[in-house]
């Protein structure tokens, strides 16, 4: 479950949900709170308009991948298993929640995001942190850091979309396919797999 039982996350859950399958344009303040099964006055007490509502679904979704993924990224053990730990969890989190990362790497947000949510516009955090290790024990190509998370996350990101066009099937060996060539698209050449 993505956000709780309590009213304020059953909102949050039909935000989500209706933005992510019918975009934001087309989620109505009337068919969330249909679906989030409460009284319109509920929903504007705890989200006065629309924006707010997807402000907050989105920097709820961020938090959540960002601690997902962090459970996989310790401080122990190679870089390789390090790195099979992240894509583990980057799938895991996606078999759990397959409209999460459609949602959160939806290039049309730009006009209704605010500040604080554009500044999340990025690469997971615990993907930085890898490649941060990485290049300090030179491990990593000597590429800036921007193009080598990007490399991750973006293969990631392309697969699941991919995937929900129907293209592509993310089976176990699709999987271990595309973790192993981006694993070797960032690590530094003599660096033995």
């Amino acid at each position: 479950m993505l956000f709780g039982l309590g009213k304020r996350e059953a909102i949050l859950a039909a935000g989500f949900e209706l933005f992510a399958t019918r975009g934001f344009e087309n989620a109505s303040v009337e068919d969330i709170q249909q679906r989030a099964g409460i009284a319109m006055a509920t929903l504007y007490k705890y989200f006065p308009n629309k924006e707010l509502l997807v402000n907050e679904v989105y920097r709820e979704l961020r938090t959540q991948l960002e601690d997902a993924l962090s459970i996989g990224i310790i401080d122990e053990g190679s870089p390789r298993a390090q790195f099979h730990e992240l894509w583990v969890e980057m799938a895991s989190f996606h078999r759990k929640h397959p409209l999460a990362i459609p949602f959160l790497e939806n290039r049309h947000h730009g006009a209704y995001l605010d500040h604080v949510s554009r500044v999340l516009e990025r690469v997971p955090e615990p993907i930085v942190e890898l490649i941060d290790r990485m290049s300090r024990n030179k491990i990593a190509k000597d590429l800036p850091r921007m193009i080598l998370t990007t490399v991750i996350w973006g293969t990631f990101v392309e697969l699941v979309k991919l995937e929900s066009q129907g293209l592509l099937s993310l089976s176990k060996d699709t999987l271990k396919a595309a973790e192993d060539g981006t694993w070797d698209a960032v690590r530094a050449d003599r660096t033995a797999s």
